[in-house]
């Protein structure tokens, strides 16, 4: 219980101290609206990068196990669509903020469905099944 209420504190702060320090340095070093708005959009662009990649460490786990176990699929589906879906917006607006990062995840997310088609029947090899008995699960009740 310690280590939830402490990951959420954490979290928190990170939430709450990213936002404020993005928000001060733009409001009070940056005067000109124009340069503040490329500021701001580019610091978005790349953190909509960094959501798309994310499951980029699963998707290793995958191919070295052959097993999709670690990779769920309605997390890459709809990342596809999302992307798939916000990259389409931005082409009709002409917006590159959305445009990029949303294309990015759009290539992304088809890269994940394939090895997800790759590797969805395959067996889980031994590797796979020794990881999943020797890893200790991500929340468990010490009741």
């Amino acid at each position: 219980m310690q280590l939830l209420i402490k990951t959420a504190k954490l979290a928190t702060a990170l939430d709450i101290g990213g936002f404020g320090v993005v928000f001060a340095a733009t409001t009070f070093a940056i005067r000109e609206l124009d340069l503040r708005i490329m500021v701001i959009g580019m610091i978005c662009a790349c953190l909509n990068v960094l959501m798309y990649g994310s499951p980029l460490a699963a998707m290793k786990t995958v191919i070295t196990t052959k097993s999709v176990e670690f990779m769920p699929f309605f997390l890459s589906f709809f990342l596809f669509l999302n992307g798939g879906v916000w990259a389409t917006y931005a082409v009709l607006d002409r917006d590159i903020f959305l445009g990029i990062p949303n294309g990015i995840g759009f290539i992304l997310g088809t890269i994940q469905l394939i090895i997800y088609a790759i590797y969805m029947n395959s067996k889980a090899s031994q590797s796979s099944k020794e990881t999943s008995e020797d890893a200790a699960p991500l929340l468990a009740s010490n009741a």
